[in-house]
């Protein structure tokens, strides 16, 4: 997969990391394992190059993932890194919406659109506004958008095993902490290896990883052995509302606002990687080729989860997602929508 030109791509990325004074690091919106794993990882990176750095990951909720090295370092919320960036870089006075300025390299990891770093405005002024911010891109999803300077996408398990051979290109040394963290984005993003998307690359990466430290036990327990009561419960409201569709070996199953909204009211607040793990676990039915979750977890706001079964047949659920705005990879895809979930009777629903 890293062909000439994606060699050539991460030479000069680590030229530009090297040359670089002040860096901003971003994933998407609400972010996973992956893309806070990625983040970890570059950090390791630049505090070993004592550069300047701030990390963001818009709707990161604290202590969510504090198993990873680095994530307390993480900004969750715009306003703060916007206060950070104020204080840092401004002498504490408000900074306006061209604040990349501020940074001579920016890294986006894990996120195939602008808008899903929620700075999507700010990224564009990067280019109306000819600032000398260089952006680059680690990921490995289908592009929505074209937005970096250097694009290492490649289609691999993970945005991490993108980080690693960018790495194993470079010649840079894989502590300890870098391993769990490249380690963890590879698990979570192919349910612990199980996903049509691990090749041979993936486990021997996987392996290397292990041998130089990376925790694989810890790592699932943090990841897979760590449902809490409420999320069993939303697995099991899940299943309960799963159907087929014959006609086109479909299946799926909605959660709407109301019946997560009494979850959170009786129960409390869960981790948000669990609608990846239920469609991942959906995936397995053999009845199916594809599936598909729906749920209303945001009022107003529905998203959809796809995932390519153990299937024959060559499906591309990107397809079907871009048809709503969204984008992913081939075997794993989303979406999100303006609307509302109505329960009509039973397991039956309607979008309005």
């Amino acid at each position: 997969m890293f062909l000439d030109k994606n060699i050539k791509k991460s030479e000069l990325a680590w030229e530009k990391i090297l040359q670089s004074k002040n860096v901003l690091l971003i994933s998407h919106l609400n972010p996973d394992v992956d893309a806070l794993s990625s983040l970890s990882v570059l950090i390791e990176i630049l505090k070993d190059l004592n550069k300047d750095y701030i990390a963001f990951a818009d709707g990161k909720k604290e202590d969510e993932y504090s198993f990873l090295p680095n994530e307390e370092e993480i900004i969750g919320d715009k306003k703060n890194l916007l206060k950070i960036i104020s204080h840092r870089f401004n002498s504490g006075k408000e900074v306006g919406d061209d604040f990349f300025k501020f940074f001579d390299l920016a890294i986006i990891v894990d996120c195939g659109s602008m808008s899903r770093t929620s700075l999507k405005d700010n990224i564009v002024n990067v280019r109306d506004l000819m600032l000398d911010t260089v952006i680059i891109e680690f990921d490995h999803h289908v592009p929505v958008d074209n937005y970096a300077d250097i694009e290492i996408r490649i289609p691999l398990s993970s945005t991490t095993e993108v980080l690693y051979n960018f790495i194993k290109i470079n010649n840079i040394k894989i502590n300890r902490s870098m391993a769990n963290c490249l380690l963890a984005g590879i698990l979570t993003d192919t349910g612990n290896l199980l996903y049509p998307s691990v090749s041979s690359d993936t486990l021997d990466i996987s392996s290397e990883l292990m041998s130089l430290g990376a925790q694989f036990p810890k790592l699932l327990d943090n990841t897979w052995r760590n449902k809490s009561f409420i999320e069993m419960k939303l697995w099991g409201l899940a299943l309960a509302n799963l159907k087929v569709n014959k006609k086109y070996n479909l299946a799926f199953s909605v959660l709407p606002w109301e019946d997560l909204e009494n979850f959170r009211n009786e129960l409390g607040q869960w981790n948000s990687e669990i609608f990846g793990d239920i469609v991942g676990f959906i995936s397995n039915l053999s009845e199916a080729d594809m599936v598909l979750l729906i749920r209303e977890d945001e009022t107003g706001k529905i998203k959809g989860s796809l995932r390519v079964g153990f299937s024959e047949k060559d499906i591309d659920c990107t397809k079907l997602a871009s048809i709503f705005g969204g984008g992913g990879h081939k075997k794993a895809s989303g979406f999100m929508i303006e609307g509302h979930i109505k329960k009509i009777d039973g397991n039956n629903f309607k979008i309005i």
